[in-house]
């Protein structure tokens, strides 16, 4: 059942200022899909667009390319990145042109922003994603998954931008998004682990803080029985070169920036 605030715990929150980019609440409506987007861009250029009074326009979160996860509008209210105009039984954009979306869900004369979830990522459609930017966006798919109950099925439940508006956005989010490795990742769910594994992330969740045991980090840990996650992933740096650590209850393990298969511990 979703939170009472609708508020991502790991993401860094950047409220939207301005109310007419936004509504508060979804009429009504329940979410029914996770919308992905490319926001051809900088990660600093969201929160400025998306609190331009002069833009109307918004999402729920954006995902940075080094894993930062921003939260804008709670997934409690309506952001505005996913809109379509129903007009006469046909579906336009918001220029106006008539489309023919892709996406069964929508629901006819019903803005289908008050029922979807909207994340942006940083970069180019051109542009591959970055690994710390997948295992990013796949957390931040579980717990919205936790707090809305949805089930993700490609093409019904997790789209693109581009099954909403074939038109004017028929590469967002692009051919590098990688909607299949998602898909078999999200699927590996408690049914399909042991008793132990799904207790371990039961009890992470508990201390408040929401596992991804698909994250290069969690599999290492896992796998040397290092306990629970006691911290979220974090960056820094050792004579100028990146590194993801993470401290788990029996250890500290950690990895270069990018050499996800040599993953260490303390």
């Amino acid at each position: 059942m979703p939170t009472s605030n609708g508020l991502c715990p790991f993401a860094t929150q950047k409220p939207i200022t301005d109310s007419g980019n936004f509504e508060v609440g979804r009429n009504g409506q329940r979410v029914k899909a996770v919308v992905l987007h490319i926001g051809e861009g900088p990660l600093t250029a969201f929160f400025p667009t998306f609190n331009n009074p002069a833009r109307k326009a918004s999402a729920h979160f954006t995902v940075g390319k080094q894993g930062e996860i921003e939260q804008y509008v709670s997934i409690n209210d309506t952001a505005w990145a996913n809109g379509l105009k129903w007009d006469n039984g046909v579906w336009r954009n918001p220029r106006g042109i008539e489309v023919t979306p892709k996406w069964g869900g929508l629901i006819p004369a019903v803005n289908p922003n008050q029922y979807t979830i909207s994340i942006e990522h940083e970069g180019f459609f051109g542009e591959p994603w970055t690994e710390p930017m997948y295992l990013a966006n796949l957390k931040l798919l579980q717990w919205i998954r936790n707090e809305t109950e949805l089930e993700y099925v490609r093409g019904e439940t997790l789209i693109g931008h581009n099954d909403f508006d074939t038109v004017d956005r028929p590469n967002c989010p692009g051919p590098n998004c990688p909607f299949d490795r998602m898909i078999a990742d999200l699927q590996t769910g408690p049914s399909g682990r042991d008793a132990r594994r799904a207790a371990l992330i039961a009890g992470a969740n508990r201390m408040g803080v929401p596992l991804n045991d698909q994250s290069a980090l969690a599999k290492f840990a896992l796998g040397s029985n290092l306990g629970i996650p006691l911290s979220d992933e974090f960056q820094f740096q050792v004579d100028n070169v990146p590194y993801l650590g993470q401290v788990w209850s029996l250890a500290v393990v950690y990895v270069k920036m990018g050499d996800w298969g040599n993953v260490k511990r303390t």
